[in-house]
């Protein structure tokens, strides 16, 4: 079994500058990626028997969700000033996720932005994104 540091886990954006080239979103220092899907429960009443009994109550798949966030200090630069943008704004960047010894995620996402700080601490961020489509999956090597 192989084991991966939490660093291996990462969100990087669309470099404004060079398009199809990803750079990492500065300042994250925790990040999220859950997958799978929603589970929809699936009642299954008592047909054959006491039908005063509970109900027998199991699990089905529904709709896949792929979510992922971020968190860490404020870095203020040219490739945050665009993620930020994009908050602002509602308009989509494209993003990938890397997920170490698996794969990485690609594709076009919202993104919103929340910014926190106490006086004398570092600026915080944290951030939530959302595929605006399904990501294009590449397996790892």
């Amino acid at each position: 079994m192989t084991k991966h540091l939490g660093q291996e886990l990462f969100i990087q954006v669309e470099d404004p500058e060079t398009p199809a080239s990803y750079i990492d979103f500065c300042g994250i220092t925790s990040t999220d990626f859950q997958m799978g899907p929603e589970l929809i429960d699936r009642v299954v009443p008592e047909c054959d028997g006491d039908r005063t009994k509970p109900a027998a109550v199991t699990k089905r798949a529904g709709n896949i969700n792929l979510n992922f966030s971020g968190s860490g200090i404020a870095e203020m630069n040219t490739r945050t000033k665009a993620i930020f943008d994009a908050a602002r704004l509602g308009t989509t960047l494209n993003f990938k996720v890397v997920v170490p010894a698996y794969g990485d995620f690609t594709g076009p996402a919202y993104v919103s932005v929340n910014f926190t700080g106490s006086t004398n601490e570092d600026l915080a961020i944290s951030t939530e994104f959302g595929w605006e489509s399904v990501p294009v999956f590449a397996a790892a090597a």
